[in-house]
């Protein structure tokens, strides 16, 4: 992988003008001294997880809330942070690109340099693999000037993004101990977080000196809540995706002929399409929750497309847009149990030749009832946490290629009399991660960074970045520190069709709340967005004039903006 290697980087106009941005950062992280207060002792938030919590973390659970103020608020203190004695702290980009991830490091750099210039920051190379082979680059003003305000991961890179088995917690440990780390910034969502904390509890049992410290970094918005409100990359991520959608609205609306099937990402949650939903408008959008809840066959959504796009054949209407998130096909109940039954028998190594006969004799139906191109990508073996390579499976020409079958036959039996169906897919994934992150993911990444620096000051390990507030301009954000096991909660997990449900205790992505404020303003708006042509086209990211303030929907809504 060919990453940093002091050779300058070609950027365009725009991206060097970026690099002159310079962050706004809260009151309470300006200058050098910072009041560290504590909080209550946190507990779980039921006493089945809480007592779980307490066997599998039994010397970082239950540590107390820190709040990071300017020194001159008039609060008890037991810490005023101030210049430091010289610290070593590595960070490695453990979860996926998310835009805003360079902006943490850089916000890390300038905390730590401030408060001793001889302090150091190691950048490890190829993500968790290049932290177990001590692959590492010093981070440095000049390795961080061509990626100041950046997208993507590309001056460290990542690789796998795990740090769980024994054999790499070890290696972890043995890095720690040859660099001397007195701390370790991992930058990641859901699953980085939740390594972190059992990397710090790890440390904790052998006497490692290394703090570690989670950060929550991840474009699916699912490292959300009752203490984190939103996470770096999001917001960045719906915009781009909103400008891609906008534009096709318009040129749906424009040739009138077309219906175009857009997926975005989202594994386990729906939050960037109900995102993208508000801010453009499309005439359907299907969400996985809604999904899992209502539980409908894979022919009632078809017909429930293909009721919709009737619908408007009698107003005259023949062009749409439909979003889905790319989980979607997780949780249509029978795709869900097809993939668990190849999986199960993936890992008991049957090629993918002999799959097809062993099914049970419903999953044998439906699988061979899908086009050959989906049968492939079922086929596909699963990612290292076992979820199905759902950015692979393209389940938006699945719902087109089903809905023009069904449009055909009501056409033939004469219950449809409109013009013949033609839709259109794409799928928005992989473009967004590298994008020039908005103004408020490069504000949010960069102090985040700088809480990481404090949190290590204080000698606090297993614990997450945290800002609050961040509905408000950056002079209102609260900064502080969150035990990761805070957050921890137990899940009923099902391994596979009719097993017992197995709780499993960890972070867990944030749903979709089906109650929730965003929810019901989207569900309101629905009708009408399905008929009437309601199109919304926000345009590109603004970094000066208008919009260069906006927050996420989710963001506001939610908390009541």
């Amino acid at each position: 992988m060919e990453l940093y290697d002091g050779v300058p980087r070609e950027l365009s106009a725009l991206q060097k003008k970026r690099t002159l941005y310079q962050p706004e950062l809260p009151p309470s992280l300006q200058g050098t001294s910072v009041r560290a207060v504590f909080g209550d002792t946190t507990t779980a938030v039921d006493m089945y997880s809480s007592s779980l919590i307490k066997e599998a973390f039994p010397l970082t659970h239950g540590q107390r809330l820190a709040h990071f103020l300017c020194e001159a608020e008039a609060l008890p203190s037991l810490q005023l942070i101030r210049e430091s004695s010289v610290i070593r702290v590595g960070v490695v980009f453990c979860g996926r690109q998310a835009p805003g991830g360079h902006n943490v490091i850089w916000g890390l750099h300038d905390a730590i340099r401030s408060h001793n210039p001889d302090s150091v920051l190691l950048g490890f190379v190829g993500g968790t693999e290049g932290l177990f082979a001590q692959k590492t680059i010093e981070i440095t003003d000049k390795v961080l000037s061509a990626y100041k305000n950046q997208g993507g991961y590309d001056l460290l890179g990542r690789t796998l993004d795990q740090l769980r088995t024994t054999k790499q917690l070890m290696g972890t440990w043995a890095t720690c101990e040859a660099l001397k780390l007195d701390g370790l910034v991992i930058i990641g969502g859901v699953t980085s977080n939740n390594d972190a904390a059992h990397l710090a509890e790890f440390f904790s049992k052998i006497k490692c000196s290394t703090k570690v410290v989670g950060v929550p970094v991840t474009i699916n918005g699912d490292l959300k809540n009752h203490f984190v409100e939103t996470n770096v990359g999001f917001d960045t991520v719906c915009r781009v995706n909103s400008q891609l959608i906008g534009n096709i609205c318009l040129d749906a609306l424009s040739a009138e002929k077309y219906y175009y099937f857009i997926r975005l990402m989202g594994h386990k949650s729906s939050h960037i399409a109900v995102e993208c939903a508000l801010q453009t408008h499309p005439n359907m959008v299907f969400l996985g929750e809604e999904v899992e809840t209502s539980r409908p066959t894979l022919q009632d959504i078809i017909i429930e497309i293909s009721d919709g796009v009737q619908a408007r054949a009698e107003q005259g209407k023949y062009h749409g847009v439909i979003l889905i998130p790319e989980g979607l096909v997780e949780s249509v109940p029978e795709l869900n149990a097809l993939l668990q039954e190849i999986h199960s028998l993936q890992n008991e190594r049957v090629t993918a030749e002999n799959i097809s006969s062993l099914l049970s004799d419903k999953a044998s139906t439906l699988f061979e009832n899908l086009p050959s191109f989906i049968k492939k990508q079922f086929l596909l073996f699963p990612e290292s946490d076992n979820a199905a390579q759902l950015s692979q499976i393209e389940m938006e020409k699945l719902l087109a290629h089903l809905v023009d079958l069904e449009m055909s036959k009501r056409m033939k039996e004469g219950t449809y009399k409109g013009k013949k169906f033609s839709g259109i897919c794409h799928f928005f994934g992989f473009q967004t991660r590298g994008a020039l992150p908005s103004q408020f993911d490069c504000n949010y990444a960069y102090a985040l960074g700088h809480v990481c620096f404090y949190i290590l000051a204080a000698g606090l390990s297993g614990y997450m970045a945290h800002i609050t507030n961040l509905k408000n301009p950056v002079n209102k954000w609260k900064c502080g520190a969150i035990p990761i096991t805070a957050m921890m909660t137990v899940n009923q997990e099902f391994q596979f069709p009719g097993a017992t449900a197995v709780g499993k205790l960890a972070l867990h992505p944030a749903k979709v709340d089906l109650k929730g404020k965003l929810y019901l303003k989207l569900k309101q708006k629905a009708s009408g967005f399905l008929i009437n042509d309601l199109y919304r086209n926000p345009g590109p990211i603004q970094f000066e004039g208008p919009g260069v303030d906006a927050k996420p929907y989710s963001l506001c809504e939610e908390l009541m903006c």
